[in-house]
């Protein structure tokens, strides 16, 4: 098992380090002046046209002299013809010389793109105002891209903040999940078969639920100021990634802005909800939950929502050529589902059958029993959301499945189709080899092997989808 964790981890890496030149988010399709172009008439104003609208708060444009001299520009806008091209005016004196454009970019998924044109401007060309300048070679340019430090969206970094953002909404909302889907299961059907440990042990469950959800929302906390930062530095520099303009105008007026916010007040409702829930006394009652304690879960499950939704708004989803709003809606329910089914599992484990062997032996083994027969179900229903979701995300993205094998974006998801179904067949031994023997302690603790060995696949999911979200999708190459 150790030997087979390690390949799929060297696998991802290979992945992650991957560079994907010509594939980027936002791909620059033309330009004009063209890259390599020699002019005899300076030129009046710079155009870019890429694969996806440009947001403008994102947006920069720089023209130079090879040697350094910056040309000024008027202010960025879209072109009248089409919001996915770009236009600004030379307002600067141009001489004959070799110019550099260098330009910035980021759709509504706010990852950010770089990169350079140079053209060359010809001795006694119309429009120069003096002299012929450097006439520098293409090879000689002291001109260099900006540095946006180690936290480019699809830096190792960046991925490490994702994979511990998902992470955290994944043990949050299966927390939120297991309090009322499970731990309700066995509050409220007859059927449930009752023991003299079921108070008891439903009160110590629905209290570790809780904790868990409490460090998770503080583990989402730290990452959303990392992520805030992160995506500071990516956009603006070192040098800017602290000026509280820059950011300011990023948090308000982009869509990944609004995602991060989004979170923001998710982290708040479900912190405060989780706190007061700890505060109180657990119910030690097979009663429904006093309606104080109800309304604090309400808001906690209100909390997670918010969160499940803000990935959407700063992914794929966002800068989607088509069906942006379904998109986006169906990426918020990847999340839920595939989080209500390993996250669910996860809390199960820590919490649930944790409380249940607190309890007396003769109680312990039916509470076990209970416990998975209510969480099938959950799961069952879940891992559907997920696969159902994700087929239409493949579907958006992906293209043609030509596409699958012939592009980092596909690539990434054949390796992520491939660890979920370790994941399901882990799932499938427990359902029709382990479930059906629970009620012992024997059993147990078999059930808690093979599911820490789910969760520990789940992990690596979690890792090759913070990949995913940051590589460039398999449309981007031929739009």
């Amino acid at each position: 098992m150790r030997k087979s964790l390690a390949w799929v981890m060297a696998m991802i890496l290979i992945v992650a380090s991957t560079p994907a030149p010509l594939l980027a988010h936002g791909r620059l399709k033309s330009s004009t002046p063209a890259a390599g172009a020699h002019l005899g008439q300076a030129p009046t104003q710079l155009r870019l046209d890429f694969s996806e609208s440009p947001d403008l708060t994102f947006t920069s444009l720089r023209l130079l002299l090879a040697s350094g001299r910056e040309i000024a520009l008027g202010p960025v806008g879209y072109a009248a013809d089409s919001h996915r091209a770009i236009i600004s005016a030379v307002t600067g004196a141009m001489d004959a010389g070799t110019y550099v454009v260098i330009w910035q970019m980021a759709s509504d998924d706010g990852h950010p793109v770089r990169g350079r044109i140079e053209f060359v401007v010809a001795p006694g060309a119309m429009g120069t105002t003096a002299a012929p300048g450097e006439m520098a070679g293409m090879h000689h340019d002291p001109v260099s891209m900006p540095e946006s430090g180690d936290f480019g969206a699809d830096s190792p970094l960046y991925v490490a903040v994702r994979w511990a953002e998902f992470a955290a909404l994944l043990l949050l909302i299966g927390a939120v999940s297991f309090h009322y889907f499970v731990l309700g299961t066995l509050r409220h059907v007859a059927s449930v078969p009752r023991t003299d440990g079921m108070p008891g042990f439903l009160a110590d469950s629905d209290a570790g639920a809780a904790s868990i959800g409490y460090v998770a929302v503080g583990l989402l906390a730290v990452t959303l100021l990392v992520r805030l930062a992160a995506q500071s530095v990516a956009m603006h520099g070192m040098s800017g990634a602290l000026d509280g303009a820059m950011v300011s105008a990023m948090v308000r007026s982009t869509m990944w802005g609004w995602g991060w916010l989004l979170q923001l007040a998710g982290v708040g409702l479900a912190g405060a909800a989780f706190h007061r829930i700890r505060a109180r006394a657990v119910l030690a009652s097979s009663q429904p939950l006093s309606s104080d304690r109800a309304r604090w879960w309400l808001l906690a499950a209100c909390g997670a929502l918010a969160a499940a939704y803000s990935p959407a708004l700063a992914s794929h989803a966002a800068a989607s050529p088509k069906l942006r709003a379904l998109a986006i809606v169906a990426d918020g329910l990847h999340i839920i589902g595939a989080s209500s089914w390993l996250g669910t599992l996860t809390v199960m484990l820590v919490a649930g059958v944790t409380a249940a062997r607190r309890q007396a032996p003769e109680a312990s083994g039916p509470l076990v029993r209970s416990l998975v027969n209510a969480f099938s179900p959950v799961a069952l229903v879940s891992a559907g959301v997920a696969a159902t979701t994700g087929v239409f995300a493949a579907w958006l993205h992906v293209g043609t499945i030509p596409n699958l094998w012939g592009t980092r974006y596909g690539l990434t998801l054949l390796l992520k189709l491939a660890i979920l179904g370790v994941v399901t067949l882990t799932g499938f031994y427990n359902w029709r080899f382990v479930q059906p023997r629970l009620g012992t302690a024997e059993a147990t603790t078999k059930l808690q092997r093979s599911a820490r060995v789910e969760v520990a696949v789940a992990i690596l999911v979690l890792l090759v989808t913070a990949v995913l979200v940051a590589s460039p999708t398999s449309m981007d190459a031929v739009m």
